[in-house]
């Protein structure tokens, strides 16, 4: 939708959880010594500013990032997530956010390749600029329903491919779906990550029953739910294909850190954890 602007909801309790998952895998898959690409399928901007008007209308940042930022923990996992935030922040307060491709492209080495897709035209421009210095970047202004499917199986032979669309189309749980089965048909060894947002409504549940149902390998499925009582989004959830088999043991008491530090206090707060790895 070219009305939406990630900015609204940039630091949120979904982008940490996203992105802490985001850098576990990246790190995850830089332990080979084989360079690989990370593609994003929706990038955004790139990153976001605390004092931008986006953010400071809704500040869902208060209730994300603000929350975890400071804490302290020993967990190498969260650590790493916080500790480049800080970098990115030359380690004073929160003052910018970053989205997934800053964070991509700060985590990921020399030669690496990554390529970026955003359809806004002012995420568009803006994306282009925060990168225009970095050689190992595309960025292309196109369509990813229509561009993801034709950029695979890429020269790298190895790759990690992040599905994060708004979901405020009509029927874009359905398009992510089909994308997903088409891509992962014509590069079944790529590493996907599928973000979507927890809603009280039968489209977001029949979405997840939906990709449970598919044959893909090596299917993790993690939700947090923050907040029950809201009407709109109540949290939101993540599957990895192709998971780093060790992320149970690596990440989960990363994630229930992450879970007591955003959930409301209402007893129908959850945290979903599961592994199908085969």
């Amino acid at each position: 939708m070219l009305s939406y602007r990630h900015g609204y909801h940039a630091g949120n309790a979904a982008d940490v959880l996203k992105h802490f998952i985001l850098l576990y895998v990246l790190d995850y898959v830089k332990k080979k010594d084989k360079n690989f690409i990370f593609i994003d399928s929706h990038a955004g901007a790139g990153k976001y500013s605390i004092s931008d008007p986006y953010m400071q209308k809704n500040k869902e940042y208060l209730q994300g990032i603000e929350k975890i930022f400071q804490i302290n923990n020993d967990d190498i996992f969260l650590k790493n997530y916080l500790d480049l935030i800080k970098s990115i922040n030359s380690n004073t307060d929160l003052k910018i956010y970053p989205g997934s491709c800053y964070l991509a492209a700060k985590s990921l080495r020399i030669d690496d390749k990554l390529h970026f897709l955003e359809l806004h035209p002012t995420e568009f421009l803006n994306l282009k600029k925060n990168f225009e210095n970095d050689s190992r970047i595309i960025i292309e202004n196109e369509d990813s329903y229509e561009r993801l499917n034709k950029l695979l199986p890429p020269k790298e032979k190895r790759a990690v491919i992040l599905i994060d669309p708004s979901y405020e189309l009509k029927d874009e749980y359905e398009k992510v779906s089909n994308m997903l089965s088409a891509c992962y048909k014509k590069f079944p060894l790529g590493v996907y990550i599928v973000w979507y947002p927890i809603l009280n409504n039968k489209k977001s549940e029949s979405f997840v029953l939906n990709i449970l149902k598919e044959n893909y390998k090596n299917l993790s499925h993690i939700e947090i739910i923050t907040d029950s009582s809201n009407d709109g989004m109540q949290g939101s959830g993540l599957f990895i294909i192709n998971c780093p088999w060790s992320i149970e043991k690596d990440i989960k008491k990363s994630l229930e850190t992450i879970f007591d530090c955003l959930k409301k206090s209402n007893d129908l707060s959850k945290l979903l954890f599961k592994n199908n790895i085969n």
